[in-house]
Protein backbone atom coordinates (compact mmCIF):
# COMPACT_ATOMS: atom_id res chain seq x y z
CA UNK A 1 0.00 0.00 0.00
CA UNK A 2 1.05 3.69 -0.78
CA UNK A 3 1.84 6.26 1.71
CA UNK A 4 -0.93 8.18 0.34
CA UNK A 5 -3.82 5.24 0.17
CA UNK A 6 -6.13 5.02 2.52
CA UNK A 7 -7.90 1.31 3.51
CA UNK A 8 -11.09 1.08 4.46
CA UNK A 9 -12.65 -2.54 4.91
CA UNK A 10 -15.87 -3.39 4.16
CA UNK A 11 -17.53 -6.17 6.85
CA UNK A 12 -21.02 -7.45 7.57
CA UNK A 13 -23.09 -5.18 9.66
CA UNK A 14 -24.75 -8.19 11.47
CA UNK A 15 -21.22 -9.05 12.20
CA UNK A 16 -20.11 -5.68 13.84
CA UNK A 17 -23.78 -5.02 15.58
CA UNK A 18 -23.23 -8.47 17.06
CA UNK A 19 -20.27 -7.62 18.17
CA UNK A 20 -21.31 -3.60 19.64
CA UNK A 21 -18.73 -2.50 16.98
CA UNK A 22 -16.03 -3.56 19.05
CA UNK A 23 -12.88 -4.12 16.74
CA UNK A 24 -10.81 -6.27 19.13
CA UNK A 25 -12.11 -9.24 17.61
CA UNK A 26 -10.88 -9.19 14.16
CA UNK A 27 -7.41 -8.90 15.50
CA UNK A 28 -5.14 -12.14 16.80
CA UNK A 29 -1.35 -12.25 16.84
CA UNK A 30 -0.68 -11.56 12.98
CA UNK A 31 -2.86 -8.39 12.80
CA UNK A 32 -6.29 -7.72 11.67
CA UNK A 33 -8.26 -10.26 10.07
CA UNK A 34 -11.75 -10.19 8.86
CA UNK A 35 -12.61 -13.42 7.91
CA UNK A 36 -13.90 -14.69 11.36
CA UNK A 37 -16.89 -11.55 10.41
CA UNK A 38 -17.44 -13.25 6.88
CA UNK A 39 -17.64 -16.86 8.05
CA UNK A 40 -21.24 -17.91 7.61
CA UNK A 41 -22.06 -14.12 6.38
CA UNK A 42 -21.55 -13.80 2.50
CA UNK A 43 -22.76 -11.70 0.12
CA UNK A 44 -25.53 -11.93 -1.94
CA UNK A 45 -24.48 -13.15 -5.71
CA UNK A 46 -24.34 -9.92 -7.71
CA UNK A 47 -21.97 -7.86 -5.21
CA UNK A 48 -19.56 -7.59 -8.05
CA UNK A 49 -21.90 -5.60 -10.08
CA UNK A 50 -22.26 -3.32 -6.41
CA UNK A 51 -18.59 -3.21 -6.24
CA UNK A 52 -18.36 -2.59 -10.26
CA UNK A 53 -20.07 0.78 -9.35
CA UNK A 54 -17.15 1.96 -7.44
CA UNK A 55 -14.65 1.22 -9.72
CA UNK A 56 -13.74 -1.04 -13.34
CA UNK A 57 -13.08 -4.69 -12.71
CA UNK A 58 -9.44 -5.47 -13.28
CA UNK A 59 -7.27 -8.29 -14.08
CA UNK A 60 -5.91 -10.25 -10.86
CA UNK A 61 -2.56 -11.01 -9.98
CA UNK A 62 -3.76 -14.12 -7.70
CA UNK A 63 -6.36 -16.99 -8.49
CA UNK A 64 -8.03 -15.90 -5.19
CA UNK A 65 -8.34 -12.10 -5.75
CA UNK A 66 -10.90 -10.12 -7.32
CA UNK A 67 -10.13 -6.40 -8.26
CA UNK A 68 -11.38 -3.34 -9.55
CA UNK A 69 -9.69 -0.17 -9.98
CA UNK A 70 -5.75 0.33 -10.17
CA UNK A 71 -3.67 -0.93 -7.18
CA UNK A 72 -1.41 2.74 -7.20
CA UNK A 73 -4.45 4.67 -6.92
CA UNK A 74 -7.89 3.92 -5.73
CA UNK A 75 -8.19 -0.21 -5.56
CA UNK A 76 -10.79 -3.01 -4.43
CA UNK A 77 -9.61 -6.17 -3.85
CA UNK A 78 -11.66 -9.26 -2.30
CA UNK A 79 -10.16 -12.22 -1.26
CA UNK A 80 -11.20 -15.71 -1.15
CA UNK A 81 -10.34 -18.62 1.33
CA UNK A 82 -12.13 -22.28 -0.17
CA UNK A 83 -14.83 -20.50 -2.57
CA UNK A 84 -15.54 -17.79 0.26
CA UNK A 85 -15.02 -14.33 0.72
CA UNK A 86 -12.82 -13.40 3.82
CA UNK A 87 -11.93 -9.44 2.98
CA UNK A 88 -13.49 -6.89 1.16
CA UNK A 89 -10.13 -3.78 1.46
CA UNK A 90 -10.83 -0.61 -0.55
CA UNK A 91 -8.30 1.47 -0.76
CA UNK A 92 -8.36 5.58 -1.98
CA UNK A 93 -5.74 7.68 -3.18
CA UNK A 94 -6.22 10.88 -0.62
CA UNK A 95 -4.58 12.46 -3.54
CA UNK A 96 -7.32 12.33 -6.00
CA UNK A 97 -10.59 14.26 -5.32
CA UNK A 98 -12.43 11.92 -3.11
CA UNK A 99 -16.22 13.13 -2.72
CA UNK A 100 -17.74 11.06 -5.38
CA UNK A 101 -15.56 8.07 -4.26
CA UNK A 102 -16.38 8.71 -0.54
CA UNK A 103 -20.12 8.78 -2.04
CA UNK A 104 -19.97 5.56 -3.79
CA UNK A 105 -17.89 3.37 -0.92
CA UNK A 106 -20.62 4.41 1.21
CA UNK A 107 -23.50 3.59 -0.89
CA UNK A 108 -21.98 -0.06 -2.16
CA UNK A 109 -21.62 -0.47 1.68
CA UNK A 110 -24.78 -0.02 2.34
CA UNK A 111 -25.97 -1.91 -0.11
CA UNK A 112 -24.28 -4.68 0.30
CA UNK A 113 -25.01 -4.58 4.24
CA UNK A 114 -21.97 -3.67 5.54
CA UNK A 115 -20.75 -1.70 8.30
CA UNK A 116 -16.88 0.32 7.58
CA UNK A 117 -13.78 -0.80 9.09
CA UNK A 118 -10.70 1.49 9.70
CA UNK A 119 -7.72 -1.02 10.15
CA UNK A 120 -5.42 2.63 11.13
CA UNK A 121 -7.96 2.93 14.29
CA UNK A 122 -8.67 -0.60 15.11
CA UNK A 123 -12.47 1.19 14.67
CA UNK A 124 -15.58 -0.09 13.50
CA UNK A 125 -18.39 2.17 12.27
CA UNK A 126 -22.04 2.19 10.05
CA UNK A 127 -21.54 3.32 7.06
CA UNK A 128 -21.97 6.78 6.42
CA UNK A 129 -20.48 9.48 4.59
CA UNK A 130 -19.41 11.43 7.77
CA UNK A 131 -17.40 8.25 10.12
CA UNK A 132 -15.53 7.62 6.49
CA UNK A 133 -15.02 11.48 5.84
CA UNK A 134 -13.40 11.69 9.58
CA UNK A 135 -11.31 9.09 9.24
CA UNK A 136 -9.55 9.98 6.30
CA UNK A 137 -8.64 12.90 7.81
CA UNK A 138 -7.37 11.84 10.73
CA UNK A 139 -5.38 9.16 8.69
CA UNK A 140 -1.81 8.97 8.19
CA UNK A 141 -2.18 9.17 4.51
CA UNK A 142 -3.91 12.30 4.86
CA UNK A 143 -0.95 13.75 7.10
CA UNK A 144 1.54 12.71 4.43
CA UNK A 145 -0.10 14.55 1.49
CA UNK A 146 -0.82 17.31 3.17
CA UNK A 147 2.72 17.88 4.38
CA UNK A 148 5.37 14.88 3.76
CA UNK A 149 8.19 16.34 5.17
CA UNK A 150 6.16 16.79 8.38
CA UNK A 151 4.67 13.33 8.49
CA UNK A 152 7.96 12.07 7.67
CA UNK A 153 10.08 13.57 10.00
CA UNK A 154 7.14 12.78 12.56
CA UNK A 155 7.38 9.15 11.38
CA UNK A 156 10.90 9.30 12.53
CA UNK A 157 10.53 10.11 16.15
CA UNK A 158 7.91 7.00 16.11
Amino acid sequence: MATWQFSVVLIPASWAEENSFNASALYDEEGDNTELAWKDRQPESGFEVVLSGILPASKSWHKDLLTWGNEKEHDIQVWYEDGTIDGITIRLDLNKNLNEMITRVVKAAMILDCALFFPEFKRVAEANELALKYAIKKSDAAKFVRHPQAFLHELSKR
